[in-house]
């Protein structure tokens, strides 16, 4: 039995429990408590071009999920950020996990909070996003646990403190070097 398996097998069965109504009120709740940040401004590379940031949202949700969504015609990305999760059953992890599907390319790529990216490509690394996770438009940023995510143009990058991360897109997945 390999991790991938276990952790797609955790993320399905993840996903069946939270079709409850009451999993899916305290979502709401938690959505609608997180998300009210102000505004603020700072610029984000992406391929070279400024982006400003209008929306910060910070959680200390030990999972939260959220689509980079980039219009009706562009496949999203979709991204899942925990920090200590886990059942009692087993041993809690923290990663940055984000994938993106399209008719000619499926690829995901996991974060650890160490810096460590790992990728994988083909049609068994896709997944779903779970029912009702927040679609965010490009220009903002996702801080949960060590990891920040911002999300530009067609991209999102993720990191941890020492600069080390990826950058994903429906075409590509880059690694970012520590600063």
């Amino acid at each position: 039995m390999t991790v991938a398996f276990i952790v797609r097998w955790w993320r399905e069965q993840r996903r069946s429990w939270c079709q409850g109504a009451l999993a899916g009120m305290v979502g709401i709740f938690a959505l609608v408590a997180i998300v009210g940040s102000p505004a603020t401004t700072a610029s984000a590379t992406s391929s070279g071009s400024k982006m400003a940031i209008t929306t910060n949202v910070t959680t200390t949700l030990q999972n939260f999920e959220f689509n980079a969504y980039f219009g009706p015609a562009v496949a999203q990305i979709s991204c899942e950020l925990d920090h200590n999760f886990g059942n009692p059953q087993s041993k809690p992890f923290t990663d940055a996990y984000c994938m993106s599907y399209t008719n000619k390319l499926v690829h995901n790529v996991r974060l650890s909070a160490s810096g460590k990216v790992v990728t994988c490509v083909g049609p068994q690394c896709g997944s779903n996003p779970g029912l009702g996770t927040p679609d965010f438009s490009p220009g903002t940023r996702v801080r949960s646990g060590p990891f920040t995510c911002t999300i530009t143009t067609g991209t999102v990058n993720c990191t941890v403190a020492s600069g080390k991360g990826f950058s994903i897109s429906q075409s590509a997945i880059k690694r970012l070097r520590a600063k």
